[in-house]
């Protein structure tokens, strides 16, 4: 009777490890925003308005690559925190680079925000038009947000514009390692060289 019970238990356990879901970087790529009002992340980072997860490249007195930025709001506690410790609070909405993002254990999403702190969250629902978020204070839920160039279903001809190494420097062909790739048509990829 033991055996029966066991072997049940366990045919049990493998079902539900067979039906959990797992997912992947892939599916995070694009724009995503808040829909509602949602709920804050902790205490000191509000709500999380936007964002833009993969590969962007800003060219402004050099090139910098990033895996994406994000829009948020500080809560009244960070903003009083800032005001004791000297620092003007008047911002109400802050924009920071992401400079990495993955998916661990099938469901933990995790965001490295700039030089300042890392953003992590269990993934309750993801799919190609819907991302729910759980964090701390509650369930995020994120619109995925089509742009002009998404909705047409053209092939264009896309061809490569400039080439770029992990430095930032640009380069004539390809090098050893990472090189970023610019294409005509203003999107980037990275593109590992051996």
């Amino acid at each position: 009777m033991k055996k029966i019970l066991l072997g049940a238990v366990l045919c049990l356990f493998c079902a539900l490890q067979m039906s959990a879901q797992s997912y992947n970087e892939d599916q995070l790529e694009g724009v995503w925003e808040l829909a509602g009002d949602g709920g804050d992340y902790n205490d000191y980072i509000g709500s999380i308005t936007k964002m833009k997860i993969g590969d962007q490249i800003r060219i402004d007195k050099g090139v910098d690559f990033y895996s994406g930025f994000i829009e948020f709001k500080f809560t009244n506690k960070m903003k009083e925190l800032e005001e004791s410790a000297g620092y003007e609070s008047s911002r109400d909405m802050d924009d920071e680079k992401i400079l990495d993002y993955f998916i661990t254990g099938n469901d933990r999403l995790h965001l490295i925000v700039g030089d300042q702190f890392s953003l992590h969250f269990k993934i309750v629902e993801l799919d190609g038009h819907t991302m729910k978020l759980q964090t701390k204070k509650g369930i995020m839920t994120f619109n995925k947000t089509a742009t002009n160039v998404q909705n047409i279903a053209v092939e264009t001809g896309k061809s490569e514009q400039a080439r770029y190494n992990i430095k930032g420097q640009r380069i004539t062909r390809p090098e050893k390692g990472i090189n970023i790739v610019r294409m005509s048509d203003n999107s980037s990829r990275k593109e590992f060289v051996r």
